[in-house]
């Protein structure tokens, strides 16, 4: 990626649309330091000096296409919980258009990070696995529903927390091809095959792994179980994110191995987020899938170099390319 293409590209996003649908979280911080351990338990004090409340999940991938200068709808289901008005809020804070459905029968989900002297010392999670119910979930759909009609992208964001259902998927990639706009996905382990067709399919390591069955020893394992997955799905794209080792782009033209362009790796908390609306807007704005592969990895290395989840910084990205271009 050269920092002229990137210019070109950039100043296309925003004109750009794009929807998100997926399981949103609320990613809360405790920032502070460690002087002392309990004299009730050997564990460390944090003294707590300021709380932040993030977007995270597929509300993160909203908060970068955001960042990035282009425009956003995010929809998704929260819980009647205080964790779900703090992501509203955030969501509010950054001009990110949002429709969080509620359910009360469900927590919104949150990941409460404890983190002290930039060292990460406990993680929380507050969350539920279950489907959505079934009329809960074509309430979601029929909310996604007018949003597609003149949108440039479906993006849908798969973390298994119950938000994206079999039945939601498959309504969903069928109104996204009536209204021919291309559908990018994050995966996970269940309902695999309902993302059958999609522009892109980004599993990571691990997931692609579970996907193919079987350990993956050497290169030559990644290519063969991404080849098999590409065309199990009838993907157009499809790339695995293996951090920090970088990616592997499958598509029409062969295998594309992608190396890690950060120059050191804080945290990759919200990486794969970062990937997925990067390759999808640069994608939806004319880039060859090796183009937006590439852009999506400098990208995620912005990103890793932060601790915690954040978006992508348009100058700091631009910099970064430059900084490889004059390498």
């Amino acid at each position: 990626m050269l920092p002229d293409r990137f210019k070109q590209l950039r100043e296309s996003f925003t004109k750009l649309r794009l929807v998100v649908v997926g399981d949103v979280m609320l990613d809360t911080y405790y920032w502070g330091g460690v002087a002392r351990i309990s004299p009730e338990a050997p564990v460390p004090i944090v003294s707590v000096d300021r709380v932040e409340h993030r977007p995270g999940g597929a509300a993160n991938v909203a908060y970068n296409l955001i960042s990035l200068g282009a425009k956003a709808d995010l929809a998704g289901v929260v819980g009647s919980d205080a964790a779900g008005s703090q992501l509203k809020a955030a969501l509010a804070s950054y001009g990110i258009p949002a429709t969080l459905l509620t359910d009360p029968q469900r927590p919104t989900t949150h990941k409460i990070r404890i983190i002290a002297d930039s060292q990460h010392v406990a993680r929380l999670d507050e969350e539920s696995e279950q489907w959505l119910e079934e009329s809960l979930a074509a309430e979601l759909c029929e909310a996604v529903r007018p949003l597609l009609p003149g949108a440039d992208g479906l993006i849908l964001q798969d973390y298994n927390k119950g938000t994206l259902p079999e039945q939601v998927i498959r309504q969903l990639f069928g109104w996204a091809r009536e209204a021919r706009c291309p559908v990018f996905v994050d995966p996970k382990f269940a309902n695999l095959d309902a993302y059958h067709g999609a522009s892109l399919v980004k599993p990571n390591f691990t997931e692609t792994e579970h996907f193919a069955g079987r350990s993956l020893r050497d290169e030559d394992d990644i290519i063969a179980a991404g080849t098999a997955l590409r065309q199990r799905l009838a993907a157009e794209v499809l790339l695995i994110t293996r951090w920090p080792a970088g990616m592997n782009l499958v598509d029409a033209e062969g295998h594309h191995p992608i190396p890690t362009r950060a120059r050191e790796v804080a945290d990759v908390c919200g990486a794969g987020d970062t990937v997925l609306s990067s390759y999808a807007l640069a994608s939806v704005a004319g880039a060859s899938p090796r183009e937006a592969a590439e852009l999506a990895n400098f990208a995620a290395g912005t990103v890793v170099e932060e601790m915690g989840v954040v978006p992508v910084v348009p100058e700091k990205l631009e910099k970064l390319i430059q900084h490889h271009a004059l390498a």
